[in-house]
């Protein structure tokens, strides 16, 4: 379950999720309904990061079922869902069609190949970058150029780096400034979540 990045005063906002490293069999009933509860919470501003990820030790089936459930929840509290996905999507893009999604998909970490970027862009998906951006050879570096400036987000996750690295990068690949690509990134994150950056 992903919990708050800290638990202080100063954290206002947070994604709440079954990750699929982290789900058990004997305790998914537990956590979907405490899921539900988070999910309702105002400062709760996403369901994720949920997902699937064919390396995870967790039986495959189990993390299909548990997706599957989250999406449910995301489309009932009507917010965005946090994807991680590991070798899977071809099983991903079918549960949120399977399951009538309707609510903005974020998949975290991007770094896979065009081809897949542009499936995931037909459906209207959007992708956040992080790391994998400093190198040039990456599949980060070559899809961010095919994704459009409307379907990203940046991301550090939890690499030990600075985000201003993160921005610096993706500025130049798509040739823009960075006060430009701070603007854009603005307007995503208020379309997908719903929140005014003051």
């Amino acid at each position: 379950m992903n919990l708050p990045l800290e638990n202080s005063e100063q954290t206002k906002h947070y994604s709440y999720g079954l990750h699929p490293w982290y789900i058990e069999a004997s305790t998914l009933d537990e956590q979907l309904r405490l899921l539900e509860l988070k999910a309702h919470e105002s400062h709760c501003l996403a369901i994720g990061e949920c997902g699937l990820d064919k390396l995870s030790t967790v039986d495959f089936s189990l993390q299909v079922q548990a997706f599957e459930a989250q999406i449910k929840i995301a489309n009932r509290v009507k917010k965005p869902l946090i994807i991680h996905c590991v070798k899977a999507f071809n099983e991903l893009i079918n549960c949120l069609n399977l399951s009538d999604n309707n609510v903005p998909v974020v998949v975290h970490g991007f770094n896979n190949n065009e081809n897949i970027a542009r499936v995931m862009v037909d459906h209207g998906y959007y992708f956040s970058f992080g790391k994998a951006l400093l190198n040039y050879e990456s599949n980060a570096s070559k899809a961010i150029k095919s994704v459009g400036r409307k379907q990203f987000f940046l991301e550090t996750d939890d690499a030990d780096l600075s985000i201003k690295y993160v921005y610096k990068k993706a500025a130049d690949l798509l040739g823009i400034e960075e006060e430009f690509l701070q603007l854009q990134l603005q307007h995503n994150f208020e379309q997908v979540f719903k929140l005014k950056i003051a």
